[in-house]
């Protein structure tokens, strides 16, 4: 039967735990009464209490002090600012700092928090003989350790190097392939090792195949890559239909200079027919028409700025527009047409005729009743120049001519400056030329795709007019005009477009 009562087990001695439940009470040493005092002193260098959490500060440290002034937060004056503790530690904070230790650096800060500000430190100083007992105030700083970044050193920078050095590129391929290479790859590492330490030949050395094909490649294959490119694009830039440029100019209107544009350059531009008659129309307070807007928007500021070179420029401009104009499909015949886009020149007489009649006013209408007299047709020389300046092939334009003939167009209006003036600057930057290329663009037919690569093909910038230009290019809606309207740029360098590699796959 089962008992009763309960038995209680009592534990065994080696349960029972050594170390008694209640701490010892210390003993106080027998000191008589003192008198306490408080050391009132100002100075910034008072006694520092050093804390060291988780560090065994070596004894032999000596650490050096660096003191500057304290910035308070608006915590910190509120609560210290009746405080009778030491002033100068509470206008100053001190920073202790090591470097003695060969592999750390010791850095002692004040604490920053804002309880810890609140807490003034004492050392109490007892004096038995004298029966006094003075606190002293002090700073508290915590000391910690961080681990010192060690340089390399040279001996180990040199065997490095070495062992660099004797690295081959076969070494590193083979390192490489039996690193990250796939089953195939390091069997075919191995059987070439193998090779070579079958064969008399030292490791490392190239065969006769290996050698004709290392003495052929370049020895400086990035520079012969830009070179490569440099010349492929100067090839490429040669072959289309444009106006030569020259890349060695030193401001943007030698680039493309009206001797290249014009046929027989100043020669033919002085023999021009109706460049003094548009002078005398500007100068009696009449109107010029012509069958252009880009020279009607331009030649009356042309005139009064009084350089005649751009007003014999604006007369050519006109010219080749109307010769533009003047042309005709291609037709079917295979013989007379010059392919796909090709056109035909109109016969000689009714060219003559065209270009002769470019611009009329009513004051050279009262002058001079016979428009067709010898003063006012274009001269047989400035037609036979044309003709073999864009029309090589006699009596048709192909499509790379029409392009020529566009692009030259384009060039020459590079030199007619938005404001014209005397000295021909005209509002254009000193390091650049500037058009609008709106106007030619409704003059040539074309969409404004077209012509903005036109002028890209040139070596324009093509951007929005800036703000400081508004007035300049008459943008007069502000911003939200300014957005929609293009201006084409002549700078130094010239950039042309770049070679396409084709797109990636």
């Amino acid at each position: 039967m089962s008992s009763s009562k309960i038995d209680k087990k009592r534990k065994r001695a080696s349960d029972r735990h050594d170390r008694p439940s209640k701490k010892p009470a210390l003993e106080l040493q027998d000191l008589p009464p003192l008198s306490t005092s408080v050391v009132q002193d100002n100075s910034e260098l008072a006694p520092v209490i050093v804390t060291t959490p988780g560090l065994n500060q070596p004894r032999d440290l000596r650490l050096k002090p660096y003191i500057k002034a304290r910035e308070y937060s608006s915590f910190g004056r509120s609560a210290n600012a009746n405080s009778a503790r030491n002033k100068g530690i509470a206008a100053s904070e001190i920073l202790l700092q090591s470097s003695e230790h060969p592999k750390l650096d010791f850095v002692g800060r004040e604490a920053e928090d804002e309880v810890d500000s609140q807490l003034e430190h004492y050392v109490a100083v007892v004096d038995p003989e004298k029966k006094t007992w003075e606190l002293i105030a002090v700073r508290k700083v915590t000391l910690r350790g961080s681990v010192r970044n060690l340089k390399p050193a040279e001996d180990e920078e040199e065997s490095e190097d070495e062992d660099e050095e004797a690295k081959t590129i076969r070494s590193q391929r083979t390192e490489l392939t039996n690193t990250f290479g796939t089953k195939q790859s390091r069997k075919a590492a191995q059987s070439i090792a193998e090779n070579a330490q079958l064969s008399n030949a030292p490791a490392g050395v190239a065969n006769a195949a290996e050698s004709a094909i290392l003495s052929s490649m370049p020895t400086e294959p990035n520079s012969d890559m830009a070179s490569k490119a440099a010349s492929l694009q100067a090839q490429v830039q040669a072959t289309k239909p444009l106006p030569p440029a020259n890349l060695s100019a030193t401001h943007p209107s030698d680039v493309y200079p009206v001797e290249t544009l014009v046929p027989n350059g100043l020669s033919t531009l002085r023999q021009l027919p109706g460049v003094q008659e548009w002078q005398d129309t500007v100068m009696s307070g009449q109107a010029v028409t012509t069958t252009s807007r880009y020279v009607a928007r331009r030649i009356e500021a042309v005139v009064k700025s009084g350089n005649t070179t751009h007003v014999q420029i604006l007369r050519f401009i006109l010219l080749l527009l109307e010769l533009t104009r003047s042309l005709r499909s291609g037709g079917r015949d295979p013989k007379s047409s010059g392919g796909p886009g090709s056109k035909r020149l109109p016969p000689r007489e009714e060219l003559r005729r065209i270009l002769s009649s470019t611009g009329s006013s009513s004051f050279s209408k009262n002058r001079n009743a016979d428009t067709s007299s010898s003063s006012s047709l274009v001269p047989d020389s400035i037609i036979d120049s044309i003709r073999r300046k864009f029309v090589p092939h006699g009596s048709h334009l192909t499509k790379n001519d029409i392009t020529l003939l566009h692009t030259t167009i384009c060039a020459l209006s590079l030199h007619i400056p938005p404001q014209p003036n005397a000295d021909g600057g005209g509002g254009n930057s000193p390091n650049e030329l500037a058009t609008d290329p709106s106007d030619l663009r409704d003059d040539l037919r074309l969409d404004n795709a077209t012509t903005l690569q036109y002028f890209r093909e040139l070596g324009c910038r093509v951007d929005k007019p800036r703000e400081s230009e508004f007035a300049k290019w008459g943008v007069k809606g502000g911003k939200a005009e300014a957005a929609s309207r293009r201006i084409v740029r002549l700078k130094l360098p010239v950039e042309f477009p770049k070679v396409s590699r084709g797109g990636r796959r």
